[in-house]
């Protein structure tokens, strides 16, 4: 498959907080020319994927998967807006990597099927879009750079904010000395999260496949709240889940792997 320009498509989805450059080197583009990609989980932040693929020709949503079939409707919406056609739902994103026709997979789910997800993809020949945090703990970290390499995929994660034209030249700047020794670096993450309210033990609503919806993670009796993807059973936190843009950006600028220490304060 030919690859794509990873700024070509940043240029073209102005405003969307999303890169996207999955495409294989390794195979030839269908007769139709187009990227067949399969969407794992479209909650908020994959209907907002969505949104930004639909503006592109040379992409075909074939499949859309949830663990909970009242998503498919909203998702669904946004591939009738953009190409005219209804893509295909599944609840098991196993049914997408059986496809030979499948290109690559975008994961969009909540924290715990970063990792899993994206190996299993690799192992079935699929290309990976991977939201952040990249998984829950560094050994799935790890585990996904070994399939990556093993199957020779290419694996993108959306810590999208180093694709942006004016982060290459405020790095340049840096890095040329011209700032001066950058000796500290601070990052703020602020964000007016209310309360989340998690109600007693329910029956499972029919419209989810709840085993599939915990995946990796333990299988606690279903309570609405819990369904809520900020909570610690099934997440890394906010410093994993968002202030990784911050972090990524400053190890980008500066031009450093690791820092030599760190410190953190929150309330």
């Amino acid at each position: 498959m030919k690859s794509i320009n990873r700024r070509e498509f940043l240029k073209s989805t102005v405003g969307a907080a999303t890169a996207f450059s999955v495409m294989s080197q390794n195979k030839s583009l269908g007769a139709s020319n187009k990227v067949v990609l399969g969407i794992m989980g479209v909650g908020g932040r994959g209907r907002a994927l969505l949104s930004s693929l639909v503006r592109r020709s040379d992409v075909k949503i074939k499949y859309i998967c949830d663990a909970d079939k009242r998503s498919y409707g909203p998702a669904a919406e946004i591939v009738m807006e953009g190409y005219d056609y209804k893509p295909k739902f599944v609840q098991d994103f196993r049914k997408m990597l059986d496809d030979s026709e499948v290109d690559a997979i975008v994961i969009a789910t909540s924290d715990r099927w970063h990792a899993l997800g994206t190996i299993m993809a690799c192992q079935a020949e699929k290309d990976v879009y991977v939201e952040k945090p990249l998984s829950l703990s560094i050994w799935g970290g790890r585990k996904m750079v070994e399939a990556a390499r093993k199957y020779n995929r290419v694996v993108q994660v959306g810590t999208q904010s180093r694709s942006a034209p004016y982060t290459d030249k405020a790095a340049e700047y840096i890095r040329s000395g011209k700032l001066g020794e950058v000796y500290l670096a601070r990052v703020f993450l602020m964000q007016a999260a209310g309360p989340i309210h998690v109600a007693n033990v329910q029956p499972v609503p029919e419209s989810i496949d709840y085993d599939l919806w915990c995946g990796p993670s333990p299988m606690l009796p279903y309570r609405p709240g819990r369904w809520f993807w900020r909570l610690w059973d099934f997440y890394v936190g906010y410093i994993m889940a968002d202030m990784t843009h911050q972090i990524d950006l400053v190890r980008y600028l500066i031009g450093k792997e690791y820092p030599d220490t760190v410190c953190n304060a929150g309330g």
